[in-house]
């Protein structure tokens, strides 16, 4: 009998992430189906692409997923190897079952459903992620990069001033700016260079992750296991390293230049009861992992 990936997405979480990935046959999908807690997670949960879901995937990487719609009941989309989204309005379960069916059979028939015109980002909300997260290598290389003009900046100027090239020194005001400038640029390249291979696995709906500041060093933890977050709030919430992930046991750590700040936050869903706190930068610890 034909067997087809199917995963499950329930309302905690993200887009990309599923769980209970396997082959099953179409009557074990169907049971999977059934089985889901559709009623207790159709409360507060908002009618989109990401959402409580079941999804198949066939051998010719076209997908369909079963979510939610309003007054009970099911939308049921279809996603083509061409990025081609078509969606259908089930009223029971059942209905939307025989179109798993159908799905199984290649006999799917989208003259009933509704095509979008517009088709862009649909493929995220049907493929998996892994949700490993790597320092950027071009990242690195454009902090290289401003560190050598500056550095070819700073001597430009201090031999001018040495030399009195231009018929002047140069303001002592100038000479402490571009130190000072230097200083900045020199700190953020070597937390970007310590932290070059670092890895961290997070995902919003799984309470087990990964980190570690190289692969020989990747530690699993526990969200349950979490104290508070620690955020050192800045000018942009893009800002990356800006949060410490503070234990009960009263080990921290603090992923550098790995995901936005906002980002990791929203990896630890409410219903967790970690506090967030935002304390002074004079007061934020260095990460042990540093």
């Amino acid at each position: 009998m034909l067997q087809l990936i199917s995963k499950l997405q329930h309302n905690t979480y993200e887009k990309s992430e599923y769980s209970d990935e396997q082959l099953r046959n179409v009557d074990e999908t169907i049971q999977v189906i059934k089985d889901f807690p559709w009623d207790a997670e159709r409360a507060l949960t908002d009618i989109q692409l990401t959402g409580p879901s079941v999804v198949i995937q066939d051998n010719n990487l076209n997908y369909l997923k079963l979510g939610l719609y309003f007054n009970s009941k099911f939308c049921v989309y279809y996603l083509d190897n061409g990025n081609h989204l078509y969606e259908y309005y089930a009223s029971t379960i059942d209905k939307a079952c025989d179109l798993v069916k159908d799905f199984f059979e290649q006999t799917l028939n989208l003259s009933s459903f509704e095509k979008h015109f517009f088709n862009i980002g649909n493929q995220p909300h049907f493929v998996t992620s892994d949700f490993i997260y790597r320092v950027n290598p071009a990242r690195i290389f454009v902090l290289a990069a401003f560190f050598s003009i500056y550095l070819l900046f700073a001597i430009s100027v201090f031999c001018a001033s040495v030399l009195h090239i231009g018929g002047g020194s140069y303001p002592i005001v100038l000479l402490l700016i571009i130190l000072g400038l230097g200083i900045f640029i020199g700190s953020i390249s070597s937390v970007a260079i310590k932290g070059r291979n670092q890895y961290l696995r997070i995902s919003r709906g799984n309470h087990i992750f990964y980190y570690g500041i190289d692969e020989k060093h990747i530690k699993e933890y526990n969200k349950a296991d979490v104290a508070e977050l620690a955020h050192r709030t800045a000018t942009s919430d893009r800002n990356m390293g800006n949060v410490q992930i503070r234990f009960k046991n009263g080990e921290f750590i603090q992923p550098k230049m790995l995901i936005h700040d906002m980002d990791l936050i929203q990896k630890f869903p409410e219903n967790l009861g970690i506090k967030i706190i935002y304390p002074q930068n004079s007061l934020f610890k260095r990460s042990q992992s540093a």
